[in-house]
């Protein structure tokens, strides 16, 4: 990113959080949970015949920013691991593939939210944004027919989409669902790419 991009996107931030402090609805949250991670291909003349969901772990940080008492935006900052396994087949050629696949993954995220319900002891909310993914540490374990497969190329980020709903609980706590599904491709073997979609499951705390 250019300087002057950093410049301007610094000024834009700072006179968020002034805005929003101003009217004293800035929360700084601190999560952990965890995910449901699947992989989606795109096969050519294949099908899926199974697919086995993997359990991840997920923490971050987040800053809400406020307005209206309904409105929000939260950027976030989070460190995840994403993958899973799938299997395929082909039936005119009798091909079955097999792949394993596992990443470590930073995430930064702006989610635009709208709160609802909102009383002394509760919130619901509901959100969306999008999600940008730096995979390092990528493991990927492709078979045809028994033998390893090569990776024509590995992603080293990926662009998703997110959409969510939460719960505020009392001043200090918040429970939250989303699902994330990867826009880009996380990985590609000749003439496939694969992909991944993601429930997250996670619990908030507000420090302030």
């Amino acid at each position: 990113m250019k300087v002057k991009n950093k410049f301007w996107l610094t000024v834009c931030f700072f006179a968020l959080f002034s805005f929003s402090k101003a009217q004293g609805h800035v929360h700084f949250i601190v999560f952990g949970g965890f995910n449901t991670s699947r992989l989606i291909t795109d096969f050519d003349n294949a099908k899926t015949i199974a697919e086995e969901a993997k359990k991840f772990y997920n923490f971050g940080v987040a800053l809400r920013f406020e307005f209206a008492k309904i409105l929000y935006i939260q950027p976030e900052f989070y460190l995840a691991r994403k993958g899973g396994l799938e299997k395929a087949f082909r039936p005119n050629n009798f091909d079955s593939i097999n792949q394993r696949v596992d990443a470590q993954s930073v995430d930064l995220q702006v989610m635009f939210g709208f709160r609802f319900f909102d009383c002394n002891r509760f919130a619901l909310r509901v959100y969306t944004g999008p999600v940008l993914s730096f995979l390092n540490n990528t493991r990927v374990d492709v078979q045809k027919n028994g033998f390893n497969w090569p990776i024509s190329t590995v992603n080293t980020h990926v662009f998703s989409a997110r959409i969510g709903a939460g719960l505020d609980i009392t001043k200090c706590l918040t429970f939250d669902v989303s699902y994330e599904y990867a826009i880009s491709p996380m990985f590609s073997v000749l003439d496939f790419k694969t992909s991944y979609r993601i429930l997250n499951f996670s619990l908030g705390l507000k420090i302030f």
